[in-house]
């Protein structure tokens, strides 16, 4: 019997969120179905390119949480 994966048992095995077996056979299945493997690269890729986004706070923001404590420092 052949086993059908989601692309939610993709996602746990990019994340390393897999039993043994189940890694072992997701990777027997990304070998033989080019349909898997595709939807593997593509996530594959948006993971990564979350790992890489820079996630800062616009300038704006900074200003705003500081005037803020300024303010809340006055206060005391």
């Amino acid at each position: 019997m052949t086993k059908t994966f989601t692309e939610r048992d993709l996602i746990r095995y990019l994340y390393h969120e897999t039993s043994e077996k189940e890694e072992k056979e997701l990777s027997n299945a990304l070998l033989c179905d080019s349909e898997l493997r595709a939807l593997y690269n593509e996530l594959s890729a948006m993971k990564k390119m979350m790992d890489d986004a820079v996630l800062e706070p616009s300038s704006q923001t900074v200003l705003n949480i500081l005037s803020y404590a300024r303010g809340v420092n006055a206060k005391d």
